[in-house]
């Protein structure tokens, strides 16, 4: 299954961006992200603890973004909600005959280690900012 998270959560921010100092609630959200409330608030438990997103308990209460749009990069969202080491590397005994199957899974560390270093500073490159200013401004 192909990890939605990280794209949901971008969509997520780059809604609260768009409505900047609205408080917005988790149906609220989920209208925009066309999912179920309660992902929605496991993702908001993710993004607060990465002091994305301030939250304000009630019945005015909701969430907004913590930071400006602009001080957020794609890494930090990434680095909040995604699952690290892209490549799984499986955990099974080496054949200890064979060279090749006892050396796979420190070569494969190395591997996932350096594509998901490629993955966080490819993301730094981006703004959350960069994002809400591609979204039409509604007449």
């Amino acid at each position: 299954m192909v990890e939605t998270k990280f794209a949901v959560s971008i969509h997520l921010l780059t809604a609260l961006a768009y409505n900047p100092g609205k408080w917005m609630s988790s149906e609220e959200l989920s209208k925009s992200l066309c999912t179920n409330p309660s992902f929605v608030r496991k993702l908001i438990v993710d993004l607060a603890r990465a002091e994305l997103i301030q939250s304000l308990r009630g019945k005015a209460g909701g969430v907004q973004l913590a930071k400006k749009p602009s001080s957020i990069d794609l890494s930090e969202i990434y680095l909040a909600v995604s699952e690290h080491n892209r490549i799984e590397i499986p955990h099974k005994e080496p054949y200890t005959d064979c060279p090749v199957s006892c050396a796979m899974g420190n070569i494969l560390s190395k591997v996932s280690t350096k594509v998901e270093e490629d993955i966080i500073q490819s993301l730094k490159k981006t703004k959350l900012s960069e994002l809400v200013q591609q979204v039409p401004k509604q007449s």
